[in-house]
């Protein structure tokens, strides 16, 4: 398993296997919390006046250490398909995690993606400074996530942040 955050993908050059042109770069990870597909990267192509265009999984072929391949610049999509059940992970960034039983636990610091499988396995949680710094940032599996809303995130009871084999 190769894991990247979604702050470690952006930035990440878009490059054409046809062309060896450079489209843009990795803007943002949407994905589909329920299942933990990634479906697909928001592409920043540059320029002032340019919007991002969407690249779906299925359309890329490699993802490296050093850029993000596909076939040519038609696998760029002018706009994300609005697809309900899928999700930006960047907006998730600062959005508080609390358990069924109210408590806060922390907020969302990042998204992990397996960039293998393209699959998100959790999501980084930032605990407190301190305890970040001394212990890592719990990860929370996607399993434990019950509900992604538009102000937080819910989970589980059973999910500890303390939990020494949370941390990374």
């Amino acid at each position: 398993m190769a894991l990247k955050t979604r702050r470690e993908l952006t930035g990440l050059a878009v490059v054409t296997l046809t062309g060896g042109e450079r489209l843009g770069r990795v803007e943002d990870v949407v994905f589909r919390p329920a299942t933990g597909e990634v479906a697909g990267f928001l592409i920043d192509r540059g320029g002032m006046f340019s919007k991002a265009r969407f690249l779906a999984t299925n359309q890329v072929q490699g993802l490296g250490a050093d850029a993000l391949t596909i076939t040519g610049e038609e696998a760029l999509m002018e706009a994300a398909p609005a697809s309900a059940g899928e999700i930006a992970a960047k907006p998730l960034e600062g959005r508080p995690v609390l358990n069924q039983a109210g408590t806060i636990l922390g907020k969302v610091a990042d998204v992990a993606v397996d960039t293998e499988t393209l699959l998100v396995p959790h999501l980084l949680l930032a605990t407190g400074l301190v305890d970040n710094a001394l212990h890592g940032k719990p990860q929370l599996p996607l399993s434990l996530v019950q509900t992604i809303g538009a102000d937080s995130v819910i989970v589980s009871n059973a999910y500890d942040p303390k939990s020494p084999a949370t941390h990374v």
